[in-house]
């Protein structure tokens, strides 16, 4: 028998949604995901389509570590919240 997922022990706190239910995140940033190396590279590196494979693994890791480093950065603050994700 497989086990039922239970969403109500999932749900945000009422305390959390009463502290942030006039939040607007605005200007939260460049949406960099599997943009960084086309945006930074020469369209010429692009146009060998064997290498394209390695260009999206060397993607994925650097994306990687950028979603780490904020979560890092998030530990660290004490003007967040430990479970917000809106954090640039």
């Amino acid at each position: 028998m497989a086990r039922t997922r239970y969403l109500y022990t999932t749900r945000q706190s009422y305390l959390y949604g009463a502290k942030h239910i006039n939040d607007s995140f605005l200007n939260m940033g460049f949406d960099y995901k599997n943009k960084i190396l086309i945006k930074g590279t020469s369209p010429k590196l692009w146009a060998n389509p064997l290498q394209n494979s390695m260009y999206g693994t060397i993607e994925t890791m650097i994306t990687f570590i950028l979603e780490e480093a904020k979560m890092i950065k998030k530990w660290m603050s004490i003007a967040h919240d430990k479970n917000n994700t809106n954090i640039n």
